[in-house]
């Protein structure tokens, strides 16, 4: 309605603006005056024709409006398309992440038990050196006499080692000998019971008889190595001059007769043969069968040393005796190194073997007491 009144006033003042300019400009004729009443009635019309514009921009508006709110209703649904593909990256991210996490956990853990495990090493590691610096500390307040103990101590073991292991009674004596002296060079009264009973050790080691193992052994072994050299038993025939001469074939055609006599004898002779024994028949071996009976007598050689070593009297001779026994049956008896052979092998069955009765040194007590407590235990205390 204001818009309207708007342009109805416009109109008036464009009239009054139209007659009050009449008097300046010269009036038009008649003719004329038609037209320009039709000219203001035109003008008159124009505020009909001004709502459209309003309608149309109204409607643009309007559009715009539509437009704006379906464009912000696309917005907020890729918004919310947006938040819940982002929900379900977090959740996929979550997932993914679980096995991390268990991961991580249990490593932490094991850190932690490596880190307790490495505080109770480093505890114990710790006392061990207070231990060792205690025991240091003791050992550096001893006298020298502590210090001639424990070799001595050393010496008695190492004697038991040479005694019971290496079967040598000799150097048994000579260590245990030297650790009477060094008891000796301590100069205490109260340690004659431990030189009694090393007194009577070394006693007891002397009695025990050296057998000589070790030489033994050697001699066995070059027995085992010259049986391949031994000649064997061979049947030997012994047949005249004239016998020989007597069987040759002539090379004349007129002896035919009697060299065919002489063929057919010697084919006869070659399928039975007689001969006449005295003595004890030697058992022949078959070349194949040579082997065998050089392998056996080794492998009894070998048991003899075996035996020896583990202080088996018995089996040591049954061993050397078999083995004598093959080699005077089956080889060469006018043979020198058979002759030899056999008589090493008398030699070593007379030999016997000793077994060590001591188990135990008398004096190794009463050195641990003086190495522990640096004197004699009294026969009480014990």
């Amino acid at each position: 309605m204001e818009t309207k009144n708007t342009d109805a006033n416009a109109s008036e003042a464009t009239t009054e603006s139209t007659t009050l300019a009449q008097p300046v400009i010269d009036t038009p004729s008649e003719a004329e005056a038609p037209q320009n009443e039709s000219t203001v009635q035109p003008q008159a019309s124009q505020p009909n024709s001004t709502p459209w514009g309003v309608i149309i921009t109204l409607f643009l508006l309007l559009i715009v409006a539509f437009a704006s709110m379906a464009g912000g209703y696309y917005l907020y649904q890729q918004l919310q398309a947006q938040q819940a593909e982002a929900a379900k990256l977090n959740q996929k991210l979550q997932a993914a992440l679980v096995e991390p996490n268990q991961r991580i956990a249990s490593l932490e853990q094991q850190q932690g038990q490596f880190a307790a495990s490495v505080e109770s090493a480093m505890a114990q590691s710790l006392e061990q050196q207070t231990q060792l610096e205690e025991r240091v500390s003791i050992i550096a307040q001893r006298n020298p006499n502590h210090w001639r103990a424990e070799e001595a101590k050393y010496l008695v073991r190492l004697a038991g080692q040479k005694l019971w292991l290496e079967k040598d009674p000799n150097t048994a004596t000579s260590l245990l000998k030297a650790a009477d002296e060094r008891i000796k060079s301590m100069r205490d009264p109260s340690l004659m019971p431990l030189r009694k009973a090393l007194s009577k050790d070394i006693a007891a080691v002397a009695s025990v008889k050296n057998t000589d193992i070790s030489g033994t052994v050697l001699t066995l072994d070059a027995i085992i190595d010259n049986l391949d050299k031994l000649p064997l038993n061979r049947a030997e025939t012994h047949f005249s001059a004239e016998e020989l001469a007597d069987n040759q074939v002539s090379e004349s055609l007129d002896d035919w007769q009697s060299n065919l006599a002489k063929s057919w004898q010697a084919l006869i002779d070659d399928f039975v043969i007689i001969r006449k024994r005295t003595t004890d028949a030697a058992p022949l071996l078959e070349p194949d069968q040579q082997w065998y009976l050089v392998e056996n007598t080794k492998n009894k050689l070998l048991q003899a040393q075996l035996a020896l070593y583990r202080q088996d009297q018995v089996n040591y001779r049954n061993s050397i005796k078999l083995a004598r026994k093959w080699i005077f049956e089956y080889f060469d008896l006018k043979d020198q190194q058979t002759i030899d052979t056999l008589a090493t092998l008398d030699a070593l069955e007379t030999l016997k073997i000793q077994s060590v009765s001591i188990e135990r040194f008398a004096a190794s007590n009463m050195l641990n007491q003086l190495v522990t407590y640096g004197n004699l235990m009294t026969e009480e205390a014990q």
